[in-house]
């Protein structure tokens, strides 16, 4: 009998174990996929920079992908998020921690619909951006979210 008790408490406690890790794996799924809630729009830098945005997730987030900057950001698709305050104001940021504080990295930001860009790592390097159909026309939006990774 005490056999018995011992092996359905090692049966229970197998099943115990893999409903947890079974869980687990199940809370740590991975992030769905961005859906586009506005077209693709490409501004152009000062000089050869190309920054490609696409509103997301119901204009909560936006995809940013970056042409000609050089450095870690070339070629990259990354997911910020997306303050609209109206009247063409709108902020593309992301939540940075510092310790125990939370503050607010401005990548992008437009002012009655005129972006200006903020280089994350060099805070020199700045610029305004301006709306190119040309570049909006070549880049298709199918490329963009293929590039992110997240």
């Amino acid at each position: 009998m005490r056999q018995t008790i011992r092996r359905r408490t090692g049966v229970l406690g197998l099943v115990f174990m893999c409903g947890l890790f079974a869980s687990q794996a199940l809370a740590q799924k991975p992030p769905a996929k961005p859906v586009p809630s506005a077209p693709l729009k490409a501004y152009k830098g000062p000089e050869t920079e190309v920054v490609v945005m696409v509103e997301v997730n119901d204009g909560k987030e936006m995809l940013v992908h970056f042409k000609g900057l050089g450095g870690d950001l070339e070629g990259k698709t990354l997911l910020y998020l997306l303050e609209d305050q109206g009247n063409g104001n709108k902020t593309v940021y992301i939540d940075k921690k510092r310790g125990s504080k939370t503050y607010r990295s401005v990548m992008l930001d437009a002012r009655d619909n005129h972006w200006q860009f903020y280089h994350p790592t060099n805070f020199k390097n700045q610029f305004a951006l301006s709306f190119s159909e040309e570049q909006s026309g070549k880049i298709k939006v199918d490329d963009v979210l293929a590039a992110y990774k997240p």
